[in-house]
């Protein structure tokens, strides 16, 4: 079974009023925070996962994006189940 790889955009802000850094992927509707970049990565990426795994077992369509434009991507290995 060959192993399947999705990516999404991720856009990174800093919140006005706490300062944290927050990263988003728009096209999942998902984001998380950290006080730096590292962290808010780390959290972006274990909820993606949850995310994902989640549509699985719901028997829900995993959404991919089309790599259209510069910018940064997070690459996520989908669990051996939904490949």
């Amino acid at each position: 079974m060959e192993t399947r790889f999705v990516q999404y955009r991720v856009c990174i802000t800093r919140d006005a009023e706490t300062g944290q850094i927050v990263a988003e992927i728009p096209v999942l509707g998902i984001a998380d925070y950290g006080n730096d970049l590292p962290e808010a990565l780390t959290r972006l990426e274990e909820m993606v996962r949850f995310h994902l795994e989640c549509l699985q077992e719901e028997g829900k369509a995993i959404p991919e994006e089309q790599v259209a434009e510069e910018g940064f991507y997070v690459h996520v290995k989908l669990p051996a189940h939904a490949a």
